[in-house]
């Protein structure tokens, strides 16, 4: 490929951020090493490669850039600022985002010129595309930007987002109900590119027999907020509880609703059946997938219209051969063919999950087909090395045209 890459991550790497990882180790092998830029604290390296970790105390010299920029490109400063002003900022936590890509953007775009770089790539639609937008008004190097849930879906966007949908070369998307959305924002089809989030680890399960001779094993993994819908699974395991059904969910996760939810599960006399796990590291989540039976996804709309894409914990439990039951809100469902490789269903329909849990704890061996497709589906769609030839392609499309 001709032309240098960069990469603009908010911080990394991510514990949270699998897929990032792995994708950015699959363009490595296929050749194609892009720039990794972390804006905000992250790892000075990463497998063997240097991040270029940006320096907050570097922030000072905007005394000296900002009157800069302002003089050489007095345009793209009055443009930034006309849709800031003409805006109200949604958030805080976006406040914060957009002037720490700013900053970013206004201390380092000098040295993205110098070096010869060909496309600025911000992972995602918050502070990494803000960077982008902001480097690419001030030197002209084109850039692209992925969009993938909460950046596109929480009520009241991101500051700059329209400008950032306007200019963009491509927009990134990994999820059908992610582009609709981005369509809907006024961005032509031909600049959304759906490209999924891939896996590089095929578990091999030993045997579709119970992990447990008596009882049903189940796994949920995820953030514990109000998006993953976490309340929707405790009443569904005291509903199972009251089937006596013999079960244990174990919940990998943490967040801000761990002491409500946890409360909530005693004050439900579920001690013992549901066990919140905590945070685990990568290595202990694949095996915690293949020591269940079924995986549980029951993700909802938050009330700041927050959401998942496809979260990528529901192609890792399908590769691993857990029977999926998914919430059929937002994207989460694209993962699989209902009926087929697993079950898509209203979080908010309890009766429908119960029935299908229980079907599965009588009979488990009648789920092997659905199993086994699911192990199929994982491969065919979200193989990374697919997946990242699919990016490196769009990128050098943008390079040979610029």
């Amino acid at each position: 490929m001709s032309g240098k890459v960069a990469f603009l991550y908010a911080t990394f790497p991510r514990p949270t951020e699998t897929f990032v990882r792995r994708e950015l180790a699959g363009l490595r092998e296929i050749g194609f090493d892009p720039v990794a830029h972390s804006i905000w604290k992250g790892e000075a390296e990463w497998n063997g490669k240097k991040i270029n970790r940006f320096r907050l105390s570097d922030l000072w010299t905007l005394f000296f850039w900002i009157p800069y920029w302002a003089f050489r490109k007095p345009r793209a400063f009055v443009e930034v600022l006309g849709v800031l002003w003409s805006r109200s900022c949604p958030n805080l936590q976006n406040w914060n985002e957009t002037f720490l890509g700013l900053g970013f953007a206004l201390v380092r775009a000098s040295s993205f010129r110098k070096e010869g770089f060909s496309l600025i790539h911000g992972i995602w639609a918050t502070m990494p595309a803000t960077a982008a937008l902001a480097i690419s008004k001030l030197t002209d190097i084109p850039f692209s930007m992925g969009a993938h849930a909460y950046d596109v879906f929480r009520h009241g966007g991101d500051w700059l987002l329209p400008l950032k949908f306007k200019e963009a070369s491509f927009v990134r998307t990994s999820s059908v109900s992610s582009a609709q959305r981005i369509k809907a924002m006024k961005v032509p089809p031909e600049r959304i590119k759906l490209i999924r989030r891939g896996l590089s680890d095929w578990p091999q399960r030993k045997s579709f027999e119970c992990v447990h001779p008596n009882r049903m094993e189940l796994l949920s993994v995820g953030r514990l907020v109000e998006k993953k819908g976490y309340f929707h699974q405790l009443e569904l395991a005291a509903r199972l509880e009251e089937e006596n059904v013999s079960f244990r969910l174990k919940i990998i996760g943490a967040g801000p609703l761990s002491k409500t939810l946890e409360k909530e599960r005693d004050r439900m006399g579920l001690n013992g059946k549901v066990v919140f796990c905590g945070s685990k590291n990568e290595e202990q989540t694949r095996a915690a997938f293949l020591e269940c039976d079924a995986f549980l996804f029951t993700g909802v709309i938050a009330e700041n219209g927050d959401r998942d894409g496809i979260p990528n914990v529901i192609p890792e439990a399908l590769a691993a051969g857990c029977l999926v039951l998914a919430s059929d809100k937002a994207g989460a469902s694209e993962a699989f063919v209902d009926g087929i490789s697993g079950f898509s269903i209203s979080p908010e329909n309890h009766e429908e999950w119960v029935n299908a849990l229980l079907d599965f704890s009588r009979d488990p061996q009648d789920f092997d087909a659905m199993r086994k497709a699911g192990i199929k589906r994982a491969k065919e769609a979200f193989d990374v090395m697919r997946t990242v030839r699919s990016l490196r392609a769009e990128i050098e499309a943008v390079i040979q045209e610029s």
